[in-house]
């Protein structure tokens, strides 16, 4: 029988939580409580920063289609990932072990004891846009496309978005989606290819 006084062990988190590390609130472990978790200044925040460089509304740590992200709400002194400040409204992957600044008030860790996601798996190809490898789910303005995309469309947008800025001739398209053409493809079958990914992709408001 444990005694009134003996330290009971500290069992670990088993949901994502911050360790603050710097700044407010440094040294303490705070669980996330929901899918969408606000940072701010204000009370009605879930997480609150008492500091003048905090905006009422700063930041929200976000759990869509199984990942984590980090979205600044359009705070006045910025969010920092990995060093890295986002832009406002832009949904930011968050790994096991990433850093977040909130302004110049405080740092915190985010750990994930159940991550098994690598960032390898997960490609963010402009704001407002990413896709899940592993899963082969697109994402566009916060709404996962369902259903998703045929393993050929996939394989279509990934080449597309992946060299935005460089021309993508039809032959590098045609190796892509029908490889054991060996270049035998008409040029009908690649825009028809084309069109019914921008009629899909146009499905999302």
């Amino acid at each position: 029988m444990k005694k009134d006084n003996e330290k009971q062990p500290i069992r670990a988190f088993q949901k994502p939580y911050l360790r603050f590390t710097s700044g407010l609130r440094t040294g303490e472990k705070v669980q996330i409580g929901s899918d969408s978790w606000i940072i701010g200044r204000d009370e009605s925040a879930d997480l609150q920063l008492d500091s003048r460089v905090v905006s009422r509304l700063h930041a929200a740590i976000i759990k869509q289609g199984g990942y984590w992200f980090v979205r600044d709400l359009g705070s006045k002194n910025g969010v920092i990932r990995n060093r890295v400040r986002i832009q406002p409204g832009e949904l930011v992957p968050l790994y096991d072990g990433d850093e977040v600044q909130i302004g110049n008030a405080s740092v915190f860790e985010f750990h994930d004891p159940e991550s098994t996601v690598h960032e390898a798996n997960l490609r963010l190809r402009k704001p407002g846009l990413w896709l899940d490898d592993l899963n082969r789910d697109v994402h566009l303005r916060d709404q996962r496309l369902d259903p998703p995309l045929s393993p050929q469309q996939y394989a279509l947008l990934a080449l597309l978005v992946s060299r935005q800025g460089v021309v993508v001739t039809n032959a590098m398209i045609a190796d892509v989606l029908w490889p054991e053409a060996a270049g035998g493809v008409e040029d009908a079958a690649i825009d028809n290819a084309i069109s019914r990914l921008r009629a899909r992709l146009a499905e999302v408001d």
